[in-house]
């Protein structure tokens, strides 16, 4: 499994309209982003209310035992609302890419 760091690197990547897997002098392309991919990272690090209050409501939920959804829960609370997302709950139904909802 990739980690997050490499997943948001090669998001960057594509995003850019650069396949990842390309190679550039002797490595791969998506290696080029991991200083964005750590400062996007690094944004979201502290979460904000209402990231706190959606992890908050899945935890009372009786999912505290559910860390990647509690998870989840906050990323998509950080996402609700902002240009460009994809609807509420797309996530769950597909993979976004480069702005684009792709189905999986």
């Amino acid at each position: 499994m990739k980690t997050g760091l490499e997943r948001v690197a090669r998001a960057l990547c594509e995003l850019d309209a650069n396949p990842p897997d390309a190679t550039m002098d002797g490595k791969p392309l998506w290696q080029d982003y991991l200083p964005e991919a750590w400062a996007a990272i690094m944004a979201v690090r502290e979460p904000d209310p209402a990231m706190i209050g959606a992890g908050t409501r899945r935890a009372a939920e009786g999912m505290g035992d559910d860390i990647g959804g509690i998870y989840r829960a906050m990323i998509d609370a950080a996402m609700e609302g902002q240009p460009n997302a994809p609807p509420s709950g797309a996530e769950r139904s597909g993979a976004v890419t480069c702005g684009r909802l792709e189905t999986v």
